[in-house]
């Protein structure tokens, strides 16, 4: 089952939540995503949701589980643009809490200026502008297809998502925790932008990387996206060690002083 449906169960559930509490939905200002168990395509899927107290901003967490074996997909944070409201005590269970990444950081505040990412290199994108794709055919681009704006348009260099190992085996790379950034406000047609993207960490099975796109004519950050990715055999269905051409691909845009603070 493709990954983006999980987030968009969650989605749901936000949006479900808050009709209950009495809000119109509010836009979305961070989520966190953490993949646990993937499930097979005609699963059914049940989210079950609380408000997070404390803070400055409305959360809420969702756990997407298997409604016949509650088996865990994903658990998710959503951040919205709305004050944090009186709610009983809750805290992260383990299984919710980020492994990797941080729910505290924010990564368009703590932004490089985008003269300094061309400076280093780490244009991943060439410079366009949003168009009807982006927008889906309205005059601003939907808070669901945001993520367009950071993988769509076309890259200096083109990568195979699916690479193969000197003995004939599959492998890539599987997002295992992501965490999402918005700046709030419209994005409208036309828009010039364009997108860049660090590498922050590199361990044995597992790499940490973050990506911004810019408005090209303010130098704003529009949204930003963190993520854990782990290498993945698709022929043996496991985790491996991240092949050394993987390794030498991932060194010159490698800078963990861009870490989001």
């Amino acid at each position: 089952m493709n990954v983006r449906y999980y987030g968009i169960n969650a989605s749901a559930g936000t949006t479900a939540l808050c009709e209950r509490l009495g809000i119109a939905r509010p836009p979305m200002r961070s989520s966190y995503t953490r993949h646990h168990h993937e499930q097979m395509e005609g699963a059914d899927l049940v989210v079950r949701s609380a408000v997070i107290p404390g803070g400055e901003r409305l959360r809420i967490y969702h756990e997407l589980r298997n409604d016949a074996d509650d088996d865990l997909a994903a658990t998710f944070v959503h951040e919205l643009d709305h004050p944090a409201i009186d709610a009983p005590a809750f805290e992260l269970p383990d299984h919710g809490a980020p492994r990797s990444l941080s729910l505290t950081t924010d990564a368009l505040a703590s932004a490089p200026a985008i003269e300094q990412l061309h400076d280093l290199g780490l244009a991943m994108r060439k410079p366009r502008s949003v168009d009807t794709d982006d927008t889906q055919g309205a005059d601003t681009v939907p808070p669901a297809n945001f993520a367009t704006l950071l993988w769509g348009g076309v890259s200096f260099e083109e990568h195979e998502w699916v690479r193969t190992l000197p003995n004939g085996d599959r492998y890539a790379y599987a997002v295992m925790e992501q965490r999402t950034w918005i700046r709030p406000g419209p994005v409208a047609l036309g828009t010039n932008i364009q997108s860049f993207r660090a590498s922050l960490e590199l361990r044995e099975k597992v790499g940490r990387s973050i990506a911004w796109c810019y408005d090209t004519d303010t130098g704003e950050p529009l949204i930003a996206s963190e993520a854990v990715d782990l290498c993945l055999n698709l022929t043996q269905r496991r985790a491996i060690a991240i092949p050394a051409e993987s390794h030498s691909d991932t060194d010159p845009d490698f800078h963990p002083e861009l870490a989001p603070r």
